[in-house]
């Protein structure tokens, strides 16, 4: 599992270069079993959600700006803080500089920076899934301004805007 976080982070950093590439799509819903989103014309999805091993993970991008945003659900009890703890601790091993994890409306949350880029991850948990919502790229604002837009299943689960 915690391999699977170190994907993550180098998968945000090939995005943001991904995202020059990317061509503006029209508004569309995305709908996975934890969230439904609707993404504007200036935000795509490069590929579809992905499930593997009891993971799930969305990623879209700006394309206006190389914003971009993940959401990965994990079918596993553990907790927000013991998730948010341990890919902190992944980050640090991995050249980035997070933040210690932060309670925060009951989601624990962890700012990083990697060269120029800046993001914040939010930590989730409801006791049977936990996830992981990332925002990465020069500015947090056009991400955090998707995510007002995103319907959980589980409030839990995804922070508020």
């Amino acid at each position: 599992m915690l391999q699977f976080f170190g994907r993550v982070s180098l998968a945000l950093a090939a995005v943001v270069l991904a995202a020059s590439l990317a061509v503006p799509a029209q508004a569309v819903e995305v709908k996975t079993k934890y969230f439904s989103i609707d993404l504007p014309a200036d935000w795509t999805q490069p590929q579809p959600v992905q499930e593997a091993q009891g993971a799930l993970m969305a990623l879209f991008v700006n394309t206006k700006d190389g914003t971009a945003v993940t959401v990965t659900v994990v079918a596993n009890s553990m907790s927000a803080k013991d998730a948010a703890t341990q890919t902190v601790a992944n980050m640090k091993s991995g050249g980035m500089s997070p933040s210690d994890p932060v309670e925060k409306d009951g989601l624990y949350v962890s700012s990083f920076s990697q060269g120029q880029g800046k993001g914040m991850s939010w930590f989730g948990s409801n006791g049977k899934e936990f996830a992981v919502t990332t925002v990465l790229g020069s500015s947090l604002d056009n991400g955090e301004a998707l995510l007002k837009g995103l319907k959980p299943v589980d409030a839990k689960l995804f922070p508020k805007f």
